[in-house]
């Protein structure tokens, strides 16, 4: 393997960082407060805002059995007082944790890259199910630079000929770690509520996050090179092909079978 100039102390310092450079254009913190005191929050859907109104519940007394009459059943009446939702109040010790993904494809891009999907004959992918089951405090220990080092190499050696081929300028080894360590070093979404809101700071429904987190890896940011330049090539829907929903759970309905 090629030596670079340290790899753990420049992922290292790439802890340091909280949010790529040139990390997103619009929208902020949306959060605001109108004079008559009413308090707007972010719409994920958006970006925007959203008023949140006032409601008030009155008890009206009534002779339904509450055995047969579905209104009385907070799991599927909207004006149960939960929305029509049921949450299992399970403690964690209850779960078996198998995967986790914070950071857009960190599990996988980012650990055992060269063996892909572990379709073809004789690879290993075993190691991202001990990732899965590891937590962003081993991230932050350095227990995974190793992987994800060798990781962003396997990229730069297998594509960095076709991104000059296309005008593109890779980014150096360094350079990848300094603007992608902080995205998936910790495994988690970070959000500064100072900075512009676009993924990786928070992220929204509609952020093409995977050609984001590819374009911090493998070009060499800056003017001529921005963040977004593969999320904005032609190829990529510009939308999803179901409209969000405008309130929870905002995922658009499944696709029927």
């Amino acid at each position: 393997m090629t030596k670079h100039t340290s790899i753990h102390a420049v992922l290292g310092a790439a802890l340091l960082l909280t949010t790529l450079s040139a990390c997103g254009d619009d929208g902020g913190d949306t959060t605001e407060t109108d004079p008559s005191g009413a308090t707007t929050a972010p719409d994920p859907t958006t970006g925007g805002t959203t008023d949140q109104p006032t409601t008030t519940t009155t008890t009206t007394p009534t002779t339904t059995d509450p055995t047969t009459d579905p209104t009385t059943d907070p799991t599927t009446d909207p004006t149960g007082g939960d929305g029509g939702w049921a949450f299992a109040d399970d403690p964690y010790e209850a779960y078996t944790q198998i995967d986790r993904h914070g950071a857009v494809e960190a599990g996988t891009a980012g650990i055992a890259a060269a063996q892909g999907l572990g379709f073809k004959m004789g690879s290993d992918i075993s190691i991202r199910d001990d990732y899965n089951a590891s937590n962003p405090v081993e991230d932050v220990a350095g227990m995974w630079l190793p992987e994800i080092a060798e990781s962003i190499m396997f990229f730069h050696a297998a594509l960095d000929d076709d991104l000059m081929a296309l005008g593109l300028v890779p980014a150096t080894f360094d350079e990848s770690v300094m603007q992608a360590g902080p995205v998936i070093i910790p495994d988690a979404i970070k959000y500064d509520p100072t900075m512009p809101t676009a993924y990786p700071n928070g992220r929204k429904l509609t952020d093409p996050v995977v050609d984001i987190t590819f374009a911090a890896v493998l070009l060499k940011l800056g003017p001529n090179q921005p963040l977004s330049l593969f999320a904005d090539l032609p190829l990529n829907p510009p939308e999803n092909d179901v409209p969000f929903l405008a309130e929870f759970p905002y995922l658009a309905p499944p696709h029927a079978p």
